[in-house]
């Protein structure tokens, strides 16, 4: 019997490609626009592969993918990979951390954002939102929490940005203003996510002096106000669409996502672009979810993914931290069911690192199978049709080995 530690299994981290193939992978989550890594031409014969890094590392060897496809869905005695491969293409590819022993699989993360839950409540209920379903208590982090959970991720800079949101609205938040300068203290960029009903002057005002503003993101689902309060359930038309044009007039960065489906969606983004445009306000249509199934009605999705998940880089590149300072696997966990360690309890590294955290990477990668009832059988992001796909692991998504039978022989 083949014991763990004889054992080499393929990173479902990795995105292989083949030379003058475009990039199968796109990253849209942290980035102004969608972005793909830059995929030059490589070795005659050989292959790419993309990791964490976002960066395409080439092989001259295409034994060496095989190898990676051989170990992709399973662990591998290291034995039988020298046999067929050789030894040097063997420690070689563990050398690169591309083979690895299986209970090393999925400890690695990479934090590209930080998601901060500062307030849990919010005054809209729209429709393709679970808080028109299951509203939540109103709760407030206290600003020590916040604090921590700050000096904690200011460590990582790789992170580009902090939100403050999860199904809430943020400039609710009493400690709003604190948690502004808490930002500047320690060189850490905002994006806010809002629907503009409270961004009043003189919260505009504080991210205007504050300079920690990315981007500020506006929920603004229709110009209409008999569509918006059908849609939002708010009674705040009028202010939201002043607070909007206000932030603008201060010069404040802002962009309008118009959420919703059905016909009438082009015809709104069209009236708000017409309205919003010439002020230099890109208005743009989010992509439809359900929120993991949370959503239903027209806005249900009715996705099932079954046997090994696919791979997804929101709890590998994304922190979530709750109300009160639980970390958990995404935002598409609406009840944050799936949590793996308070903040207060240690390092962020020690948490991601934590047997907890790696067994929910695990599960979404699909080296240990999810219960029937996972958060993630239910997302859209596992579908392998899913146009904003950041991972494709050998294993669901194999490389084309035209080539193999010739190399075997």
């Amino acid at each position: 019997m083949t014991s763990r530690s004889e054992s080499l299994q393929t990173s479902p981290y990795l995105t292989c490609i083949r030379p003058g193939d475009p990039s199968p992978i796109v990253y849209a989550i942290d980035e102004a626009k969608p972005t793909t890594p830059e995929v030059t031409p490589g070795p005659q014969g050989g292959f790419g592969v993309i990791g964490l890094e976002r960066t395409v590392e080439w092989h001259s060897d295409v034994r060496a993918l095989h190898a990676l496809q051989d170990a992709a869905a399973a662990p591998v005695d290291r034995r039988l990979l020298i046999e067929r491969f050789g030894a040097e293409i063997v420690t070689d590819l563990v050398d690169r951390r591309w083979l690895q022993p299986p209970d090393q699989l999925c400890v690695d993360y990479l934090l590209t954002t930080a998601q901060i839950e500062v307030t849990a409540h919010c005054n809209w209920g729209c429709q393709f939102c679970p808080v028109s379903l299951h509203r939540k208590p109103a709760a407030t982090m206290p600003m020590p929490l916040f604090r921590e959970i700050i000096e904690k991720i200011a460590v990582y800079d790789t992170i580009r940005y902090v939100t403050f949101h999860f199904y809430n609205e943020p400039t609710l938040d009493p400690h709003f203003d604190e948690r502004l300068d808490v930002l500047r203290e320690h060189d850490l960029r905002l994006k806010l996510f809002t629907n503009g009903s409270k961004l009043g002057p003189e919260r505009t005002a504080a991210l205007h002096h504050s300079g920690v503003l990315d981007l500020l993101l506006v929920n603004l689902p229709a110009l209409r106000e008999d569509e918006f309060h059908s849609l939002t359930g708010a009674r705040t038309y009028a202010a939201s669409l002043r607070n909007v044009e206000a932030a603008v007039e201060l010069g404040l960065p802002v962009k309008i996502a118009v959420n919703g489906q059905g016909p009438n969606l082009e015809r709104r983004v069209a009236e708000l672009r017409v309205r919003f445009g010439p002020l230099g306000v890109d208005v743009n249509p989010t992509l439809l979810s359900d929120r993991a199934g949370e959503v239903g009605g027209s806005y249900h999705q009715a996705v099932r993914v079954d046997g090994p998940l696919r791979g997804c880089s929101w709890p590998v590149n994304h922190a979530h931290f709750s109300v009160t300072g639980e970390m958990f696997i995404c935002c598409n966990d609406y009840h944050q069911r799936e949590t793996f360690g308070c903040v207060t309890s240690g390092s962020v590294h020690e948490i991601m690192t934590s047997p907890r955290a790696v067994l929910v990477r695990r599960r979404v990668f699909g080296v240990a199978e999810a219960p029937e009832d996972y958060l993630c059988r239910r997302c859209h992001d596992q579908l392998l049709d899913f146009p904003l796909r950041q991972f494709r692991p050998l294993a669901t998504f194999p490389v084309n080995t035209r080539d193999r039978a010739d190399n075997d022989d």
